[in-house]
């Protein structure tokens, strides 16, 4: 079954269906007004200062991430619409479009609907260069959907019946797992440390970390 923390593959294999996305069309753009676009889309020092420091990207790495970036989204956003699309290139088995939208969020930090590169690069570099516990506690966000601070059962619920659908029939599961139900009882059974009903972020990333079963699901490096 796919990581339930599973944006780290969207990392890689998003970042690589950008990376990879150029048509034969836009190679042949070689105009002026074409010239242009790139000078401007270009990043600036200060950006590049700034993502130096927010990310775990080297300076040419930044640059050939945002020339790829552009090429697929040429007005600098990435729509919901467009995210889930890339996103069923790689997940063919399931159903991904609700559990996208739910990665999708966990990106768009401003809220206003769509992913620009400043956004994708930093949640870029946490699920694919980030610490385990970055790592984690980047995925309970993702859990925490109305960002109250805590998980409820029904947040848990709904990301895993996200991901249940997303696994298809590639969910082989323990009998007392295989079900969106089971699986969030089972979590929270070994995650809601005081019984109070949520799941804190510390307790999530503690828990999780203490349970090599749970990491090996959790975690967003494991996923495939």
């Amino acid at each position: 079954m796919q990581s339930v923390a599973d944006p780290a593959s969207v990392g890689y294999h998003w970042g690589r269906e950008i990376a990879s996305s150029r048509t034969a069309e836009h190679k042949e753009m070689g105009n002026k007004s074409t010239k242009s676009n790139s000078k401007k889309n270009k990043l600036t020092a200060d950006e590049i200062q700034e993502l130096r420091l927010s990310t775990e990207f080297t300076e040419n790495e930044l640059h050939t991430w945002n020339k790829a970036f552009r090429e697929k989204c040429p007005n600098g956003k990435m729509s919901e619409k467009k995210f889930a699309e890339i996103y069923k290139n790689h997940y063919f088995t399931g159903d991904a479009s609700v559990f996208a939208g739910h990665v999708f969020r966990t990106f768009d930090k401003n809220n206003d609907g769509t992913i620009d590169f400043h956004e994708f690069i930093q949640g870029l570099s946490i699920i694919s260069r980030g610490t385990q516990e970055q790592k984690l506690r980047w995925a309970f966000e993702m859990y925490d959907s109305d960002g109250s601070g805590s998980v409820s059962r029904r947040e848990m619920l709904e990301i895993v019946r996200g991901i249940f659908r997303l696994a298809g029939d590639r969910v082989n599961l323990p009998r007392d797992e295989n079900t969106p139900e089971k699986f969030t009882n089972k979590l929270f059974a070994k995650l809601d440390r005081d019984n109070d009903g949520t799941i804190t972020q510390n307790e999530f990333v503690r828990g999780i970390q203490c349970y090599p079963s749970l990491m090996r699901l959790l975690d967003p490096a494991g996923a495939k």
